[in-house]
């Protein structure tokens, strides 16, 4: 039993039950004795309790979390730390993890999992704009409630667990399925980051499977990075095209490319909720399966937010010294809330920079130094906002949307600036990206390097002119442009090759715009080739038909080993040539078991003589149609035949009644069972014959009364007749005619 079983944490929180074990916390069900209620306790595992510096990170981020609230996020009751015990209290959520209910359920419905990824996002949305990351979405850390409500737990706690454990282990298994390519590099993380593990839960909620697997967790982690998911469509075909943009969007390796907020992300689905069949804007995947990124970038109004918002998240290692009680992290932590006080802070320190210059300018007055010289004497450069510490130290400004000119000539004084030039969406000579963010610590001297824009690059296009379509599209998209396909017919140039390109070949063009490939169909008027339309869905077939000039004509026949809608025979061969508009005829599946028909033939004694009315049942039901009067004497033929239908697997009762139309009565000749075999073969037929039925028939021997209903009797049990007269016949086929036996045949 669990040690901790009926301990009372802080005299009120009484553990009950061991209910989940995490990599750094063990959770229990508990009793709230002071409000009476049901509470969750997730109490610090020792291996993490040792080191203080960390202990002093987690106290102060749960006491940032503990101020969430949103109906989507668990909600922190309390933050406990003692000497032996580190726990937080949380809200009791009584449900299944969303892990749980995709094994459940395999694949959810499109709109089960759009409600549940709005909800996810929002309590993101929540959280972001407060400067808090979640670091560890996954299925596992939301709770699905009865009434379909969702629970996210965990917020930030990852950050801690990565900080102290840097290698990827068995451990970390379930959370690297769900791992940001950023986060697996170790680089930087914000919100975006939350947003693609976002992604791969919808992934998973739409196919039932994870994006990427593996055996270990590094060779998963190496596939966020690296490798292009397959698309959800073609694991789960009933995947709408717009569904599948947002996640393809949500999971783009580079966070530039995905959504940059949750609310963005969550406007997206809302509009696919109200029109299912829409189709956005951007698009990732060709048909050929290659991905097409999205072209947007970021302004630099943006991405100076989006380092502000890292910085925030990446606190100073000095911010927890001196930090001895909760008393003064709750002082700390209320301080960097309040937008008043870096206002307070940035008025003084311009005021005491303003009089420090003054003052050196004074006393230097006399020693002919220049106020610039002042200033580089006391660390301060010509930009007023920038300050700096006893330790030769300044905090990093956003170099970012500025100009290489701008910025070299502004902070020459505090750091030596290495522009490394690169090809970029952003303003030529822009500074798009910077080596340490804004509000770091940077010794003053420090070389940092900064990413330059050189403008979008232009490349020439080839001349592609008489080369084939595929090739042409090869070479294009090596050089960085997309590709648009459009189709004309040519004299000149032969069917599927390059005609021209639009811009033409040797004018240069923005690398990642779109060139059109014109594509020649081949001369008007002239022979085709043939292309293999068995095996294809017959719409596809139908333009692929229309494609090569062929005019299709359709014939369904039933076939139960073939999907419904496919091709299965087509009249023209492939690979043959034909005249254009020829017409090809396309023999397609019903998708529908078809029925047998089979003929059974059946002899009359050679000595019957008079006039007779012959009537059918199939399973009880009189064929009003096949019904005849027949002089048996007088007929050419002294056999007769019907047609019974039947699907493989069935069993049909045909009863043959015969009437005198001398004497008025009636019986029964024949009784029939015929058995359909499942694979489709000859059937088998069970006769039961009473061929004496003529003669007593007119001689009102044993005879049966005249039967007006439809339902058959069953065979009556008749003597047998003499033995020139008839002979029972279980063979399949029909007697000869010098001899007197009737017999049954099938066909």
């Amino acid at each position: 039993m669990d040690s901790n079983i009926g301990k009372k944490l802080d005299g009120r929180y009484e553990l009950l039950e061991l209910i989940g074990v995490g990599g750094m916390a063990d959770i229990y069900r508990a009793r709230d004795i002071v409000e009476d209620r049901i509470v969750a306790v997730k109490i610090l595992k020792t291996e993490f309790a040792g080191s203080e510096e960390f202990l002093r990170r987690f106290r102060n981020e749960s006491k940032a979390i503990a101020l969430l609230s949103h109906p989507n996020i668990v909600k922190i009751y309390d933050v406990g730390f003692t000497d032996k015990v580190q726990f937080i209290v949380m809200e009791y959520v009584d449900g299944i993890t969303l892990t749980d209910y995709i094994e459940q359920q395999g694949v959810l419905k499109w709109r089960d999992a759009v409600h549940f990824t709005i909800q996810i996002l929002k309590a993101l949305q929540h959280a972001h704009d407060r400067g808090i990351v979640h670091r560890d979405i996954k299925s596992s850390n939301i709770m699905l409630l009865s009434d379909g409500t969702i629970k996210v737990m965990d917020f930030g706690i990852a950050r801690f667990n990565r900080e102290n454990n840097k290698t990827m282990s068995e451990k970390t298994i379930g959370s690297v399925h769900y791992i940001s390519p950023e986060q697996a590099r170790g680089d930087i993380t914000d919100e975006r980051s939350d947003i693609y593990s976002v992604g791969v839960a919808l992934y998973e909620m739409l196919t039932g499977k994870k994006p990427f697997d593996g055996d270990t967790p590094v060779s998963i982690a190496l596939m966020h990075m690296q490798s292009t998911p397959k698309k959800p469509s073609e694991i789960n075909s009933t995947i709408a095209e717009g569904l599948e943009q947002i996640v393809l969007r949500a999971m783009q390796k580079d966070p530039a490319q995905r959504y940059q907020t949750a609310g963005e992300m969550i406007k997206d689905l809302e509009e696919f909720k109200k029109n299912p069949g829409i189709v956005f804007e951007y698009k990732y995947n060709s048909t050929d399966g290659t991905t097409k990124y999205f072209d947007r970038p970021i302004p630099a109004a943006e991405q100076e937010r989006t380092r502000r918002k890292q910085a925030v998240q990446e606190e100073p290692e000095d911010e927890y010294e001196d930090d001895e009680d909760d008393d003064d992290d709750e002082d700390e932590y209320e301080e960097r809330r309040s937008p008043l006080i870096p206002i307070l802070f940035a008025v003084g320190t311009a005021f005491v920079i303003a009089t420090v210059f003054l003052v050196m300018t004074i006393v230097f007055k006399n020693l002919n130094v220049t106020p610039e010289q002042v200033g580089s004497v006391a660390g301060i450069t010509s930009d007023s906002t920038v300050s700096v510490n006893d330790s030769n130290e300044f905090l990093m400004p956003n170099l970012i949307g500025m100009t290489w000119d701008e910025a070299n000539t502004k902070y020459s004084n505090l750091m030596k600036l290495i522009p490394e030039q690169e090809w970029s969406e952003v303003t030529k000579d822009q500074i798009f990206d910077q080596e340490f963010p804004e509000g770091r610590k940077v010794k003053i001297g420090q070389e940092v390097t900064v990413k330059v824009s050189k403008g979008i690059r232009k490349v020439e296009i080839q001349d592609l002119e008489n080369l084939t379509a595929a090739v042409a599209v090869s070479k294009l998209e090596k050089d960085g442009f997309k590709v648009k396909k459009t189709f004309e017919e040519s004299d000149d140039v032969a069917k599927d090759y390059v005609i021209r390109t639009e811009p033409a070949a040797h004018e240069l063009a923005d690398q990642g715009s779109t060139v059109t490939l014109v594509i020649s169909y081949g001369p008007k008027d002239t022979a085709v080739y043939v292309p293999k339309l068995t095996g294809l869905p017959l719409s596809v077939a139908l333009e692929r038909a229309e494609e090569y000039h062929l005019n299709p004509t359709v014939e369904y026949v039933d076939s139960e080993e073939v999907e419904k809608d496919e091709v299965m025979e087509q009249s023209l061969e492939p690979g043959s040539v034909q005249e254009r508009d020829t017409e090809i005829i396309l023999t397609v599946s019903t998708g529908e078991v078809s029925e047998k028909t089979k003929k059974l033939t059946f002899s009359i004694p050679k000595k019957a003589e008079g006039e007779f009315e012959f009537r059918y049942f199939v399973d009880g039901i009189l064929d009003e149609d096949a019904s005849l009067t027949l002089d048996v004497g007088l007929a050419s033929s002294k056999s007769l035949s019907y047609t019974v239908t039947g699907k493989p697997g069935e069993t049909k009762n045909v009863t043959v009644k015969v009437t005198s139309k001398e004497t008025g009565k009636s019986g029964t000749y024949l009784d029939i069972t015929v058995n359909f075999p499942e694979d489709g073969s000859k059937p088998t037929a069970e006769d039961v014959v009473n061929s004496s039925i003529f003669k007593e028939l007119l001689e009102g021997g044993a005879a049966e009364p005249t039967i007006d209903t439809t339902e058959p009797e069953l065979p009556p049990e008749t003597e047998q007749s003499e033995p020139e007269e008839t002979t029972p016949a279980h063979t399949e086929t029909t007697s000869s005619p010098s001899e007197p036996d009737p017999g049954i045949a099938v066909e």
